[in-house]
């Protein structure tokens, strides 16, 4: 049988044919990662906490939710207390994995799928947390995601930037770090509204051909590092729970050298 390729592994290779390569200014100076649910941060920034670590370059993860909706695993599924146990173990080691000092090491604790209904609050507690460490650089998922936590974490990080920060200037006279926005779905990006709920061939063929052109005007930055690669797929290996997500379309993600970041419009609401 032929061998063909989800749409989304698709697009993702076009946004790294047209990204720009961003390798030496993504992995300088201190970060804070931002990540919706226990795997997020991995997925989407594996290459870059590594790279950090190898560089020397202190990096702070804040993990906003619970975790306690997500279980793709073969195992039986247990219950909700038990599943956010599961994950939080889960989601240490895969930071043990990518050297990330366990004092810098948040949880906002917020229900699973519930983070709209906490969005001041969070801004509020990434407010706090960028005062406290005047990170260099703050990455978090994109405001168009699928998943709603992604949408809400990345309006509350805006807000938090802006809060401290102002558009251009921080707090005694500090520049305010660079805010990205990272790739965790491969496919996100393709349709620029809502997708069909069931997109004709045709309809994805033209949409694809227009969103490329989009590329253009605003290509990604590309970080390239094939060497942290088994430090990423070590870090992957430790989410057990998220097995059969991990290894479906997500590992046309996690399983290159590659990684995709955008940089937010912070006079942009919608990113």
């Amino acid at each position: 049988m032929m061998f063909r390729p989800p749409i989304g592994a698709v697009w993702g290779w076009t946004q790294v044919a047209l990204a720009r390569n961003s390798t030496e200014t993504l992995t300088q100076g201190t970060a804070l990662v931002l990540s919706p649910h226990p795997d997020d941060e991995t997925i989407g920034c594996g290459l870059l906490l590594a790279r950090k670590a190898q560089n020397g370059h202190g990096t702070t993860v804040i993990l906003a939710t619970d975790g306690d909706r997500g279980w793709f695993s073969s195992m039986p599924r247990p219950e909700p207390e038990a599943i956010v146990q599961i994950r939080h173990r889960e989601w240490h080691r895969a930071l043990d994995v990518l050297a990330v000092p366990k004092e810098s090491r948040f949880t906002l604790g917020i229900p699973d799928g519930a983070l709209c209904d906490h969005e001041e609050e969070a801004a509020k507690r990434i407010g706090d947390l960028l005062r406290n460490l005047s990170p260099a650089q703050v990455f978090v998922t994109k405001p168009h995601d699928a998943h709603p936590d992604h949408q809400v974490l990345a309006r509350a990080t805006r807000r938090a930037v802006i809060d401290v920060y102002g558009s251009s200037a921080g707090p005694e006279g500090h520049s305010s770090p660079a805010v990205y926005h990272y790739r965790v779905y491969p496919g996100e990006g393709i349709w620029p509204g809502d997708r069909p709920s069931q997109p004709t061939v045709a309809m994805t063929l033209r949409q694809f051909a227009r969103s490329a052109i989009g590329l253009i005007r605003r290509r990604p930055l590309v970080l390239r590092a094939s060497s942290a690669k088994s430090d990423k797929a070590a870090a992957i290996a430790a989410y057990e729970s998220q097995r059969r997500l991990l290894d479906g379309e997500l590992r046309y993600v996690w399983r290159t050298g590659v990684e995709l970041y955008w940089k937010m419009d912070l006079s942009d609401p919608s990113g």
